[in-house]
């Protein structure tokens, strides 16, 4: 079950409303992002998972990349969790595509990963906030029984049928206990 909390990409509202010449025209940066100087050139085509929710503004470029590469993750634990059948996992995404969309709606997909093949599990409709972005972020509910404990998933960004970006990341919890005690009826031990 997929819950989508929609709000305004509240990164795309920030920089492009100043302007992305006179947001970054002025910034020093180090020598590693020195070469692609906007986050969506360093980050291009990837989705980051955060620990939690990114704030709605940053002093310079650097500090931005920074809070995205220190606050990134890979397992999410469930904000919810009522024994084997129920568990949700809440996920605060950021987006960087290579180009500026060319549509107000993006899909979601997920897929299951874990065994090494690419299972198709959900997908949801994401709804940008304008055309020509670059960023967009936002957060998902994801929940069982569609999704599971110890699993490994991808999850890809379409838009117009074209991948744009793309993670992996694991869902974390207790999932079933298993005593390892096997008890055999009287008629089975008898038969051996």
């Amino acid at each position: 079950m997929l819950h989508r909390n929609v709000r305004r990409s509240r990164f795309a509202t920030v920089f492009l409303s100043v302007g992305w010449g006179a947001f970054f025209g002025s910034m020093v940066l180090p020598a590693a992002v020195a070469q692609a100087a906007k986050p969506e050139d360093v980050f291009k085509g990837k989705i980051f998972i955060t620990k939690d929710r990114l704030p709605d503004r940053f002093p310079s470029t650097g500090a931005f990349i920074s809070a995205v590469q220190s606050r990134k993750i890979d397992k999410v634990w469930p904000v919810e969790e009522k024994g084997p059948d129920h568990g949700v996992w809440k996920l605060e995404y950021i987006a960087f595509f290579a180009q500026p969309l060319d549509d107000n709606e993006i899909q979601l997909k997920f897929f299951d990963i874990t065994g090494g093949e690419r299972k198709f599990v959900a997908s949801d409709p994401q709804y940008t906030t304008g055309k020509n972005m670059r960023v967009f972020g936002s957060n998902i509910e994801l929940a069982k029984p569609e999704f599971d404990v110890n699993k490994h998933y991808m999850m890809t960004m379409y838009s117009r049928g074209r991948a744009i970006a793309t993670t992996t990341f694991w869902l974390r919890g207790k999932g079933a206990n298993y005593s390892g005690k096997v008890e055999f009826s009287d008629e089975e031990t008898r038969k051996k």
